[in-house]
Order: structure tokens, then C-alpha cells, then sequence
């Protein structure tokens, strides 16, 4: 140690630039845990984009996709994980085009599920398995009014929220289809 001070019995400029630059290195290594963890979870924000991706929609409601991200982490605890696992194969495959969905799964069969989750999420508006199916019920809300299964006929056909008549008004024809 005593070949670092000068004469003064003070440190050399050179040992000081060399703790200092050690020191930095070590601080910054001592980040990498957390920076590591924070790419193998998927946020919110992640979670937005992943499903614009997935719904091949460049606008969805922020609301559900919060409630939709919730319920599914509620879900399965591994599932941001595994949707940034989704997200870097995507990435890797160069997939920009959902029409080319089914030999993407075909090839990650392991991801498909979560990709599945997340479409399933935002078309039928919950999450997990309705009461009735599999002797189960871990439904989840996530939309009913917004979830996508209805923008396909929102021009003609009025979301299903409440009842638009008597008990069993639509099993008769309506009047335009009646015939005498």
C-alpha cells in the first residue's frame, strides 16, 4: 500500500483514477440483477403493445388493456414473464403480420397459449374458464361493451347489454322478415 502514496503520504492520482473507475464497475454490475429482471417482465406499457400486435389494432382502450393485464398476472403469476417471452419471438421471427399467426405457433407451441390468453382477453372481454366449463369458474372481467368480438357487426348488430323487449321477443321473425 505504501507504494500508492507520494511522499505526502497521500494516494496517487493514478491509484485514485483506478479505485474510481473499480468502483464504478462494481456499482454498475451490481445493477445488472435488476436490469435483467426488469427485461423478463412484462409492464403494462409491454403489455399494450404486445396485444396492438396480437389484435393487428394500432388503438386499444387503455382501461381494458390495464384490467385484461391484471387479470391475466392475477391468473398466472408467470404470465409477464412469459409475455415477454412471447414478445422477443415475435420480435425474433420478424412477425409484424398476424396472418402468419398459425406457423408462428406451429414453431412455439410453447408461447401460442399466452399469445391465445391475450387475443382471448380482448375479443370475448374475460379471462380464465366461465363457470359450467372444466367444473371450474376463474373468470376474470376485463370488457363487455368494448371487447373486440363485437366490431365486426357493430354497424348493424346493438351490443347484447340489456333485454330490447318481453320475455322471448326474438323468437318471433321480426315484421320486416314476416311473411302473410
Amino acid at each position: 500500500m505504501t507504494e500508492n502514496l507520494d511522499r505526502k503520504g497521500l494516494i496517487s492520482r493514478r491509484r485514485l483514477i483506478g479505485l474510481s473507475v473499480g468502483g464504478v464497475l462494481v456499482a454498475s454490475l451490481g445493477c445488472l440483477p435488476t436490469l435483467a429482471v426488469a427485461q423478463e417482465a412484462m409492464d403494462q406499457a409491454g403489455f399494450q403493445a404486445l396485444s396492438q400486435r396480437l389484435t393487428g389494432r394500432t388503438v386499444l382502450d387503455k382501461v381494458i388493456s390495464d384490467r385484461a393485464f391484471a387479470a391475466l398476472t392475477a391468473e398466472d403469476a408467470g404470465f409477464p414473464a412469459a409475455a415477454m417471452r412471447l414478445t422477443a419471438a415475435l420480435d425474433q421471427a420478424g412477425l409484424v403480420d398476424m396472418r402468419e399467426f398459425k406457423q408462428f405457433a406451429a414453431a412455439n407451441p410453447e408461447l401460442a397459449p399466452t399469445a391465445m390468453k391475450i387475443i382471448s382477453a380482448w375479443y370475448l372481454g374475460y379471462t380464465g374458464t366461465p363457470e359450467g366449463e372444466a367444473n371450474h369458474d376463474d373468470a376474470r372481467f376485463v370488457a363487455f361493451a368494448g371487447a373486440l368480438m363485437y366490431e365486426p357487426t357493430k354497424d348493424v348488430t346493438i351490443v347484447p347489454t340489456y333485454a330490447r323487449g318481453h320475455t322471448n321477443y326474438w323468437v318471433d321473425p321480426p315484421t320486416t322478415l314476416a311473411t302473410d
